[in-house]
């Protein structure tokens, strides 16, 4: 089964399924979204510029009118509006993409770094589940990497074990120029305090690479 691809210019071609599961891939399908509807704004507002403009060619030159009323006042006041409306459209886009990535469990092996958080939420006992998205953007296969976690810990120094921690799958295959997704299980007990766990997520033989882990328990009912 193929999913479509938003592209730059609106059109859309095939890629695996799996792609939709992407993280990057879904952040630039959000900016294309947002960045076609601001040149539709953009065209609405020429469109009311245009109206509001005078006719030169059919009426003699004369003296800006400066009343209330008057077409340049209108074409004023729609230029300030589309400048407005631009500078929103501008934020919600910047907000809208640093949110995403920010957002993102990320392990970028060339170059050895890591961005985003495994947040997990469970409200009792049973499994939280995340991701990570590990990506190899060299020209060399990376063999078998193997994730790891640690005990989480929350500030009462209530704690979760490492071996309720579970990576599917693990390890995970890292060839050149892929980009893998690991889902991160985490097995709550019918004992465990509602509360908020924290820990660390390592990569073997990648001493640099490391990702914070928060598990939030609530209280039930």
């Amino acid at each position: 089964m193929v999913s479509r691809q938003i592209l730059d210019d609106g059109s859309t071609a095939d890629l695996p399924w799996a792609a939709a599961f992407d993280p990057a891939a879904n952040a630039r399908v959000l900016s294309s979204v947002q960045a076609r509807g601001f040149r539709a704004a953009t065209e609405v507002v020429n469109r009311f510029v245009r109206l509001a403009e005078p006719d030169t060619d059919s009426e003699p030159r004369s003296e800006p009118d400066s009343s209330p009323n008057s077409p340049g006042s209108d074409a004023e006041r729609v230029l300030a509006a589309w400048r407005k409306l631009a500078d929103r459209l501008l934020v919600s886009l910047n907000t809208s993409v640093r949110t995403a990535e920010s957002d993102t469990a990320r392990v970028d092996f060339d170059g050895d770094q890591a961005s985003g958080r495994v947040a997990l939420v469970c409200d009792g006992p049973g499994t939280a589940s995340s991701e990570v998205w590990l990506h190899n953007g060299g020209a060399a296969d990376l063999g078998d990497i193997r994730l790891r976690c640690s005990d989480l810990l929350s500030h009462d120094g209530a704690v979760i074990a490492a071996a309720a921690v579970r990576f599917a799958p693990n390890p995970v295959p890292v060839f050149a120029r892929c980009s893998r997704g690991v889902v991160v299980d985490i097995d709550v007990a019918d004992n465990v305090s509602p509360g908020c766990y924290r820990g660390t997520v390592l990569a073997d033989g990648h001493p640099d690479v490391w990702l914070p882990v928060a598990l939030t328990v609530a209280r039930a009912g």
